[in-house]
């Protein structure tokens, strides 16, 4: 079993539901990600000099830390925004049978 400092989730964001499925679809395929939860969220930030507001989807992304290189091309293959969000953040521990199955659901 890999060790827990080798899982991590990647969180991104989308206001395109084709680029949402897209990328959902390619990273599972792939078995980069053994999960993808989404959920609906009100973004509010700076751009271009101006507040915006828009409705989005958090992509909620588990993977193997090593894969992060990949999922990220992923992700720039199929998104539509200039500067995409895509953050990863190390799980420091978590369920180890939950981790496993994160270890199994993913390619090697």
């Amino acid at each position: 079993m890999e060790t827990q400092e080798g899982y991590a989730i990647v969180l991104s964001t989308t206001n395109e539901e084709e680029c949402r499925q897209n990328i959902i679809n390619a990273l599972l395929q792939a078995k980069l990600a053994a999960c993808i939860q989404v959920m609906p969220i009100t973004s509010y930030y700076q751009w271009q000099g101006e507040v915006n507001q828009d409705q989005e989807s958090l992509l909620i992304i588990k993977i193997l830390h090593r894969h992060y290189a990949e999922v990220e091309k992923v992700i720039l293959e199929h998104h539509s925004y200039q500067v995409p969000q895509i953050i990863m953040l190390p799980i420091e521990t978590g369920f180890p049978e939950y981790l496993q199955w994160i270890q199994s659901s993913s390619h090697s």
